[in-house]
């Protein structure tokens, strides 16, 4: 197997083309995105016939240049390989800004080597910024390094969050540390789009976020992004595995022992998955 490994760098250059590709089909199709067909994933939960074109496009090009690789998509591209190597593939992050045609979304791409994020993408087409990241060789925002903000006093920091959509239940608990931090914080803001959370944090323009319920493809290039760039990534409880509950906390560092703290006291009876 090892006579199959490639170079980080090698995959960092695919996954950008990759991420490029998806956001040339996401920018040519935004004008006409109300012609196209909007279906529920569940509730509150869209997908567009966008969204599946776009990722067929990057699984395409994928698979051209890595026939054996594996594939996990949002939008239903579960594809085995017998190489090691796993690609993980948002096409679309933040599909109802796109379907109101609120230009804050992006296509995130990362691939996982033994189950760890290795090499990252996140591509904001609109402006155009792409963040990236290679394990051990730091993260980057078109092209130039990028770190994590230095900023530890609360009053001077800038949050970031996301609605749980997908567990409305827990709005009352999620309001409540939404209150804590805002009470104490610069502000809070909510662009729609996880990835460009997490890729936000790892350039210090903001400095934390937190989310309820996301899956993989919403947080694997930037964790590693966020990690790269110098800070830090937990669930919302220190033993708590994100990969498995896709509840998160991502902060410069300097905050994140502040956060887990105000969210312990918001959800304090809160399941966390055991960690492996």
């Amino acid at each position: 197997m090892a006579s199959n490994l490639i170079s980080l760098n090698e995959l960092l250059a695919a996954a950008i083309r990759a991420a490029q590709i998806g956001g040339e089909n996401l920018q040519t199709h935004l004008s006409r995105v109300k012609y196209y067909e909007i279906s529920k994933k569940a509730e509150f939960d869209f997908v567009t016939e966008v969204d599946r074109t776009t990722e067929r496009a990057i699984i395409d090009f994928i698979l051209e240049k890595f026939p054996g690789h594996q594939i996990l998509g949002e939008e239903g591209g579960d594809i085995g390989g017998t190489e090691p190597y796993q690609w993980i593939i948002d096409p679309l992050d933040g599909t109802t800004n796109y379907l109101h045609d609120v230009r804050a979304f992006s296509v995130s791409i990362a691939v996982m080597l033994n189950n760890e994020p290795v090499v990252g993408v996140i591509h904001d087409p609109m402006r155009p910024e792409t963040f990236t990241a290679v394990k051990n060789g730091g993260a980057f925002y078109n092209g130039s390094r990028i770190n994590v903000s230095s900023r530890e006093i609360l009053g001077h920091c800038l949050l970031s969050t996301g609605f749980p959509f997908r567990c409305k239940d827990q709005i009352d608990l999620y309001l409540d540390s939404f209150k804590r931090f805002f009470s104490q914080v610069r502000g809070v803001r909510r662009i729609g789009s996880a990835a460009l959370d997490l890729a936000y944090v790892a350039a210090g323009r903001f400095d934390g976020f937190w989310e309820l319920d996301l899956h993989k493809w919403d947080i694997a290039a930037g964790v590693l992004m966020i990690l790269e760039a110098g800070g830090k990534v937990t669930g919302f409880r220190p033993e708590e595995n994100y990969w498995e509950t896709g509840n998160i906390v991502a902060t410069n560092g300097f905050i994140h022992e502040y956060m887990l703290h105000e969210l312990a006291a918001s959800f304090p009876e809160y399941e966390v998955a055991e960690v492996e």
